[in-house]
């Protein structure tokens, strides 16, 4: 087919396109709609006791900020990295892993302060219930998330997939800490962080092979 034949074979073909938004508003819907659905979840399972009282205890409060953090640093990194040759800082990839560590130094850091954190480690203190929880609640946030970023057709696909997952999994993490009464570090360690790393791993494989058949289709 010669060239001019193609062009008006592509231009017969070519529908209508929809611009998408900017990435931070996408993000803004994408969190203002998955927030209200988890505040739902977080209610109907029954938010923990002592809510009110620990929400003013720092330890409690820099946790529960910093997992927050690393959520929505990931999910806005997930909506920028799914544009194609947008012009983006590098600090859009490096921020939401530089506050998942922040969430594991402190975590580390309450534990050290504890006392005997490598017997209370050893321990496996793991109260499965969490793990559930940060699957389940996760889980509409993180498919939800990675329908949008493939509407986009990124290229980076490891690293947005890598984002997208990390974006969900913490989200799940922020409604179970508002729900799960065991304040121990070393529990937090263990039956959050550990759920986390596992569910983000598995994310980042199922969600690497959606956008890469969504790629293909392209």
């Amino acid at each position: 087919m010669r060239t001019d034949d193609l062009i008006i074979e592509l231009a017969r073909r070519a529908s209508p396109v929809t611009p998408l938004a900017p990435p931070a508003v996408r993000c803004a819907r994408w969190a203002g709609a998955m927030v209200l659905l988890t505040a739902v979840g977080v209610l109907l399972l029954g938010p923990r006791a002592d809510l009110a009282r620990a929400l003013v205890q720092p330890a409690y409060g820099a946790r529960l900020v910093t997992t927050l953090l690393t959520a929505a640093l990931a999910s806005f990194g997930a909506f920028a990295l799914s544009v194609p040759n947008a012009h983006r800082s590098p600090l859009t990839q490096i921020l939401p892993y530089a506050a998942f560590a922040s969430w594991i130094l402190l975590l580390t850091a309450l534990l050290f302060s504890g006392g005997e954190p490598i017997g209370r480690l050893l321990a496996f203190p793991v109260n499965w219930p969490c793990g559930y929880k940060i699957f389940g609640f996760s889980l509409i946030p993180g498919v939800v998330l990675f329908m949008l970023i493939s509407r986009a057709a990124p290229l980076q696909i490891m690293q947005n997939a890598a984002t997208a997952a990390l974006a969900a999994t913490t989200l799940g993490a922020v409604a179970t800490q508002l729900i799960c009464p065991v304040d121990d570090p070393a529990h937090q360690l263990v039956g959050h962080v550990l759920p986390v790393v596992v569910l983000a791993v598995i994310g980042l494989a199922v969600g690497y092979r959606t956008l890469e058949r969504t790629i293909a289709r392209f």
